[in-house]
Formats: structure tokens, sequence, C-alpha cells
């Protein structure tokens, strides 16, 4: 075989290395431990939102709005616009703007999610029942337990695909706990999601928290099925 061939070789096997994970190949009831954490690290049904904070309201705008306010301390340190901007905070300004904050978010209604949940003996998955499309953001902090939250994260949430009506949210949980609250979106499935739409974004708003996310649908396959 002449040189150039040879040098050749390590090129032409890269692509066999780059493999698909464990998981992919296994059936869900074949799934260790650490195929279903992996699901829920890394999948296209996983991903990790990042965080915007928008301009702070006044007490008085947040009262009406049924008052989610923001507490110091509760899992997101660098939430302050003069923090993460490093722009009129007077003493508190930082030279270095700080890590890129971001918050879990999970296409809960998919069944693989449901199974690597409970594989992995994850106690924070929400429970829910109905035919929805789920997606759940976990650690928001700063919000507070009150009668009209769920309205008001209701209103500030929706589905996007392009050349389409967003949609809403039917309704919205909430699981509060040391981290941070658990928010579950609960989307109705009578405007069918499928591979033609492409990407999804997700987006909603936490008091003055805002998060975008983009699902890529045709990648949230499993054994050449859809799961949603």
């Amino acid at each position: 075989m002449c040189p150039r061939v040879w040098r050749l070789l390590p090129m032409l096997a890269i692509p066999l290395m780059a493999a698909d994970p464990t998981w992919k190949t296994k059936d869900v009831t074949q799934w260790t431990k650490a195929d279903a954490q992996e699901v829920l690290d890394s999948s296209p049904w996983v991903q990790r939102a990042e965080v915007t904070v928008l301009p702070q309201r006044s007490e008085a705008q947040m009262r009406g709005a049924g008052r989610m306010g923001m507490t110091k301390g509760t899992g997101l340190e660098a939430l302050e616009p003069s923090i993460l901007t490093g722009v009129g905070g007077g003493n508190r300004l930082v030279k270095k703007p700080p890590t890129r904050q971001t918050l879990p978010v999970r296409w809960e209604s998919a069944s693989l999610i449901r199974s690597a949940e409970l594989k992995t003996g994850d106690g924070r998955a929400p429970a829910w029942d109905g035919e929805y499309y789920v997606v759940a953001v976990y650690n928001v902090p700063g919000l507070e337990d009150q009668r009209m939250l769920p309205v008001e994260l209701k209103r500030g949430a929706f589905l996007k695909r392009s050349g389409k009506k967003n949609l809403k949210p039917a309704r919205v949980d909430l699981l509060f706990e040391e981290k941070g609250a658990t928010v579950v979106f609960l989307f109705p499935r009578t405007d069918e999601i499928t591979t033609q739409d492409g990407r999804i974004w997700f987006v909603a708003q936490f008091g003055p928290l805002f998060v975008e996310q983009i699902f890529n649908v045709p990648e949230m396959q499993f054994h050449g099925k859809i799961e949603l």
C-alpha cells in the first residue's frame, strides 16, 4: 500500500469512533442505571437553558402580578442585573462577568425520560396525568408559594413552532424544594407535534427570569419512533 493511503487510514477511522451511546442501542428494559443517568444528563430531551434577567419591577408591579418575589441565597447567586452585567451596581460592580447561569429543562412526557427517572430513582421527577406534552424546569429560584403563581407562570409560557400558532400550556404545576421550584408546564396534545416541525422553542418567564430553549424534534426519536 502506498504511503499516501496509509496516511488516510486514521482519518477514515475517526467517524467509526463516534459511536452512539449504549442506551440508544438497547431496549429500556435492558438499561443499566448508568444508561438511564446518561439519558437524563445528555440526551435531546434534556437541555440546560440560559437564564436572562429582565429589568426589575417595582413592588407595586410585583403585587399586581401575584408577587413572584426574588429572594437571595436561593440557588442562583448572580441574579441581579448589576451582578450579571457589571452595570449599575455601585460598589458591587464586577470586573469580570460571572459564568452564565442555566436551569435544567426536561421534556417529561417522553416515555424514555419517565423510564430513565424510574431506573435512577430520581425523586425530583414530577407526577402528572392526562394527555399532555409536559416540559419541566428544575431549580427555579425565588418563586413564592402563592395561589396566583401558577396562573402567572401559565401566561408567560409557550411552545413556538415556525409557521404555526404558539402552543400555550393548559396548566402549570409546582413542586417546592431546597434548590428551588420545579415548574411543570402541561401543553395539550390537540395540536400534534411532528418531526416536520423541526425545531421547537420552549419559552417561559419566572418573575424577572426569562428562559428560551430549543428542542430539535427530529433528534427526539428512539428506535425510529418519535418520543414526546
